[in-house]
């Protein structure tokens, strides 16, 4: 059991280490939720012209 336990330390050492890489995809990870919408209204629109001639 206690070696588990150093495992997951040693994964957190590691999840630690890497955040500076990780800057970058944090801003598109705020970015996407809002663009979801978009993206979702937009295929939509496309599918609806598509199928029912709207």
């Amino acid at each position: 059991m206690k070696t588990a336990g150093y495992a997951m330390t040693k994964n957190l050492g590691n999840a630690r280490y890497m955040p500076p890489k990780d800057v970058k995809a944090s801003v598109f990870s705020k970015a996407a939720p809002a663009l979801f919408p978009l993206v979702v209204a937009a295929l939509g629109y496309m599918i609806g012209k598509q199928f029912f001639g709207i």
